[in-house]
Parts: structure tokens; sequence; C-alpha cells
């Protein structure tokens, strides 16, 4: 002790004399207990504001960090603080209050104190030396670091506070992690950052994210979730708001080196202080969170596929999805999303007029008749008759079916779009490579000429009504109604369930007469009826059989009037005969290996899933908070042969709805929720 007290009073004459110390400094110094005389060399080699940070430090750093953190490391983060801090356009405008409290510090929380400053300064400080203000840096970084460093979001981070090199080491950290990874790059380039975190008082879990001097205010950001219009805008708002009369326990606070006298309550560590700034988030608009929430999903549709594969968003997210509320919320945020998206990558074919699919492409003619209903267009395709025949013969059946239904404005707009077949052997609409066609074209119609995917109509006479035969069985979830004219079932042909209207029409007498359709309608529509009468709930469909009689007589022109209002179910009960190995789904079921003649039957009611279905077919149940009534609650799952129902709690997650989005191309179509049966 006393050889300690020697080399004390010896270093303060050094300086002039032991008064020359400030009593801040002495009492600074004082904290450090036996590591004493390391520090004040330390403090012995700045002066003037570089020694008034060090005396910060050491006055506030936590006791824990004492004689842990180096006085080496101290000096290092004061003098490249400092130095930066000339360099900056807005370096001369920062308080020193502000300056040493939210720009000088080591460390941002209670992670692992490392030696970050020196690499991040070299690596992040040229990104923003073109910036004029801090507030314009921090979004910068915000939106390059972590791609820069290949650190993103994942539930699978070895731990929640981890510093900056354990994240980069591992790709991925927590939302906590990713903050202190933000906060401590914008120290770096000397923009003044602190950490906010919460516990949910309306929910189980926490968030944390950054809070950011503009020059003017604090602004709020989401650590690797830059929002194009700027700051204050986060999926976390509408939670945030929800803090407002909570108790200390549940309230926003930002961490703060300084002691303020007030513990940080909300976060991980008993030696943290922090402000409790609550206020700043009490009137919250919805809009900033789905702003927030939409910069996310944006980023997800921008990236390859690898990375969408591994791409997490926060818990949170994923927890509010088990709630009809939060699914519809976003639900419509990843449809807003994936739409925007989209129509960049269809626009140029549909301007043209021309659908790709398969290897094969078909072009198109298409009218509006009336005016758009709100929510949008409903979409007739009309299928041509020929086939089999010369191209010139093809395309005139193919114009003869852009006048040949009659308009009807009067039941509200749709768009009438005559499709020209693929090919000229295209033998009736119905070959395998037709039907990624007609969903290829749903999709360019819903993205680019805002279809309402609930409101679509197949259509066609001739070999057209085989088409409009074949594929409205095999795609039923795309369609609201189809209707066939002079055509019947062909081979291969399933009965579906959930399609709201399928009607037959055919011609009778002259020509017609000849090719026998009347007969096999007639005898098709006779057992339909039957099957319906024996099982009204595995038989949904309506059926209706028009005739005419009489040379050239056409039953069905007028009939769009009363297709056209019809609307889709999406969400049935399910009965499936699968006819080939092209179309893997049916509703809310996937099968990686569809066969045919298998059949699957599934049923959802209440808390239970039961399925039926032949051996080997690979299924999966595509499922949300529309058809779960409780997602919070266990499932019970029972897959023939089974005996016994199985309990599986439900996973939703943000990333399976935004996948499933993308390869249906259709709100009702999508999931959260992808359960493997087996």
């Amino acid at each position: 002790m006393l050889r300690a007290l020697l080399i004390s009073f010896s270093l303060f004459a050094a300086a002039g004399s032991a008064q020359q110390a400030s009593a801040t400094a002495a009492a600074a110094l004082a904290r450090t207990g036996e590591a004493r005389p390391a520090y004040e060399r330390a403090w012995l080699q700045v002066d003037g504001a570089e020694r008034r940070s060090y005396e910060f430090l050491l006055q506030h750093m936590p006791d824990a960090d004492v004689g842990k953190v180096s006085p080496a490391a101290l000096l290092e983060n004061v003098r490249l603080a400092h130095s930066v801090r000339e360099l900056v356009a807005w370096g001369g405008d920062l308080r020193d209050e502000m300056f040493r409290n939210y720009v000088v510090p080591y460390a941002q929380a209670n992670e692992t104190r490392e030696s970050w400053r020196p690499e991040m300064v070299k690596k992040f400080l040229p990104l923003v030396r073109d910036c004029k203000t801090s507030g314009e840096a921090a979004r910068k970084l915000n939106e390059t670091i972590f791609h820069v460093v290949n650190v993103h979001y994942s539930t699978k981070r070895r731990r929640a506070d981890q510093s900056p090199s354990e994240s980069v080491e591992q790709g991925k950290a927590s939302c906590t992690g990713l903050s202190i990874l933000l906060a401590d790059a914008c120290r770096a380039c000397s923009v003044p950052a602190r950490l906010i975190s919460v516990r949910w008082p309306h929910k189980r879990g926490n968030h944390t994210w950054v809070e950011v001097w503009d020059g003017d205010a604090w602004r709020f950001v989401g650590a690797d979730e830059p929002d194009p219009l700027g700051f204050d805008r986060a999926w976390f708002v509408g939670d945030a708001e929800k803090c407002r009369d909570a108790g200390r326990d549940h309230r926003i606070w930002a961490v703060s080196f300084e002691r303020t006298g007030d513990r940080f309550v909300a976060g991980w560590g008993p030696e943290m202080w922090g402000h409790d700034v609550t206020s700043r988030y009490a009137k919250a608009e919805q809009g900033r969170a789905d702003a927030g929430v939409r910069a996310q999903i944006d980023r997800y549709f921008a990236a390859n596929e690898k990375t969408q594969a591994t791409f997490s968003f926060d818990r949170n997210l994923d927890a509010e999805l088990k709630t009809k509320k939060g699914d519809a919320r976003l639900r419509k945020l990843v449809w807003q999303s994936l739409k925007a998206h989209d129509s960049k990558l269809l626009q140029a074919d549909h301007d043209k007029h021309l659908v790709r699919a398969g290897g094969k492409e078909s072009p198109f003619t298409v009218k509006e008749v009336g005016d758009k209903p709100e929510g949008g267009w409903p979409l007739v395709i009309a299928m041509h008759g020929g086939g089999g025949v010369p191209k010139k013969f093809n395309d005139s059946q193919w114009r003869h079916m852009q006048i040949y239904y009659k308009d009807h404005p009067e039941v509200g707009g749709y768009l009438y779009c005559a499709l020209r077949a693929p090919t000229d052997a295209w033998n009736g609409f119905y070959t395998d490579y037709f039907y990624p066609v007609i969903e290829k074209l749903i999709r360019q119609f819903v993205m680019c000429s805002d279809v309402n995917p609930d409101r679509v109509i197949a259509i066609g006479y001739s070999h057209g009504g085989y088409g409009a035969f074949a594929v409205g069985p095999k795609l039923p979830h795309r369609f609201a109604a189809v209707h066939a004219s002079a055509s019947a079932p062909t081979g291969g042909q399933s009965l579906p369930d959930g399609l709201h209207s399928l009607r037959f029409s055919f011609m009778v007498g002259g020509k017609d007469t000849a090719y026998g359709r009347r007969e096999r309608c007639v005898a098709f529509a006779k057992q339909l009826s039957a099957l319906q009468e024996q099982n009204p709930g595995r038989y949904p469909t309506k059926f209706t059989l028009v005739e005419k009689c009489g040379h050239g007589g056409l039953p069905d022109r007028d009939l769009l009037a009363k297709l056209v209002p019809i609307h889709r179910a999406t969400t049935p009960s399910l009965w499936w005969k699968m006819t080939d190995t092209v179309v893997k789904d049916h509703y809310w079921l996937r099968s990686a290996n569809p066969k045919p003649g298998q059949a699957v039957s599934a049923k959802l009611a209440g808390d239970a899933l039961r399925v039926d279905a032949d051996g080997g077919v690979l299924l999966e149940a595509w499922l949300d908070a529309r058809l779960v009534d409780d997602m919070n609650q266990p499932l019970k799952v029972r897959v023939s042969p089974a005996k016994h129902a199985r309990s599986i709690s439900p996973a939703p997650s943000l990333r399976t709805l935004c996948y499933t989005m993308q390869e249906r191309g259709d709100p009702s179509l999508a999931a959260s929720w992808i359960l493997p049966l087996k």
C-alpha cells in the first residue's frame, strides 16, 4: 500500500503537483484500487479534452471492468474517438457531454469487452466521410455494415448479448447483438449511439434497438432494418406504444454509460444505468410500424434464393402470426411487398400481351368491360377451339374467342382475356405444359393489372372447353368458377372440392350431334348429381347442365353474367385425387411426389387435423391462423394409418409466409406454417 502511494505521489509530482489533478480525476483514479499506478500512467499520456474523456471513462466504468479493461484499452478508445471527431463534418457540433457518454465508451452493455474500435474505424469511416450530418452517417452505416461483415439476424446465435467479433465470427446475431454492432460502428464514426431495450408488457419477450443522435434529436432505428423513408419507422412502434402506461419493469429504457442514478431494468446486467424514454414512443402510428416491417420484407424478396433460405425476421413478428389479427396484418404487408417486386419482373411480358412458362409461350388479348370494382378486377380467361389443325385455323379460332362471349358490364367490371394456345397440336389445352402457363398468366394479371385473385374464371368452347374442364379440377384453388362449353370429361380428370361453380354447356343439333358430346355430358352430369346427393360434404361444387336445342345454338354466350360475381373459397376441407406428376398443390396441401390415382382427404376441425392418404404420398399441410383455431395451443394431428393423434405445437414464421407467398403468388394461398405429414 505504501509503495502504491509513493508511486502515485511521484506521478502527480511529474505532472506539476497533486493539486493539479481535478477532484473528478482524483476520485476516478481512486476507484482503480491496486491497479491505480497503471491507470495513472495512462492518464499522464493525454491532456486537455482527451484527458477529460479518459477521466470520464474511469469515473463511470462498471466496477466489474476496473482492472479488467486495461488502461491501454481506455487510452486507445479516447485517442481514436477524438481523432475521428476531427475528421467528420459534424464532429465540431457535438456537445462534449454527448460525445463522452455516447461516442467514447468502449462498451454498450454487458457484452464481452474487446478492442473493436480500430478495425471499425478502418472499415466503416470511409463509408461516411462524405456525409454531412451524424444522422446521414447513421443511416448509411445501417444500410451497409451488416453486408460488409455478413452478419444478420438469427435465432441460432450462441448468445443474445454478443460482442461485435462474436457476431462476425458466427455471421448471425440477435436483435441485441445487431444493435451492439450498429451502435459500436456509429461510435467508431463519431455518431452518438445508444441501445434501447424493453420487456414487452402485453406479450412474452423483449426487444432491443438503437437510437442515434442526428444533430437535433435522438432518432430510433432497427439494427439491420433500414427503412428507405428514414428514422423512427420500425415494425415495433405499435408494440412500443403499449408501454405508455406500463410499470417500471416494462417501460422503454436507453442505456447510459454515465451513472444516471437510475438502474437500467429492461436489460440484462445489474450494473447498467439508463434513462426511461417511454414517452418518446407513446404516440406511435400504425403506418410507421407497417413501414418498418415492409422494409424488412422488401429485403427478403430482393435477396437471392440462398440468402432467403437463411433469412431471419425478429421472433416478435413470428409470434404475431399466431393471432388472426397479426396474420392479417403481416399477410397484407408481405403481399404488398411481393406484388411490388414481381410486377417489375413481369411487366415487360405483360405489356407485350405474352405469357411464358414451362418452355412455352402464349400471346393473349385483353379488354376492360365496365369499371374496376373495389378489390381489383375479376379476370375471365377464355380458351378457343381448334387443336390438331393448322396454325391459320387456330388463329382464326382465337380471333373468334375475342368476340364470342357477350359483355356484361351490368354485373360489375372485369377483364376479358382471350388466350392463344401455346401450340397448334395442344389437344384441348390439357397437356402437362399448360398448367404452368395458366398459373403464370394469372400471376401476371394479378401483379401487373390489379386482378383480384379470388375472382378468376376459366371458360372455353370445343377444345377450349376441354381445356377449361381440365384446368378447373386440377387447379381448383385458382378459380372462382369454370365453364366448359361443348366439351366432356377427358381421361384422368378428378372431381374437385371447394370450386364454387363448375358449369357444363353444349350445343345440340347440327354438326355437334356427331361429336357425341351431348351423351357424354349428360351422363357425367348425372353422375356428379348423384355423388353430390350421397356426399354433400365431400362434393360441395355446384354443377349446372345447360342445353340449347337447334342448329347453331349458342347456349353459353350470356353465362358470364352469372360467373363474374362469384368469389372462390381457399380454405375448405379437402379431397384430392391426383391425376399427374405436374400439379403439386391443392388448396392448403402440397405433395412433393404427386402420383396419378393417389387420393388424399384432409379435414381441420377445431384443434384437430385428420388426414387419410394413400401410401407413398409425401405431403405437407400449409397452415396459418385462418385455418387453425388457436395457434398458441398444440394441434392434434392424425395421419392414417396411425391409430393415435400426435400433438404438435404450431411454429409459424414470417419467413415461411414470405416463401409460400412467393411460391403461390397469391395472398389467400400463402401459409405461415409448413407441417410435414408423415
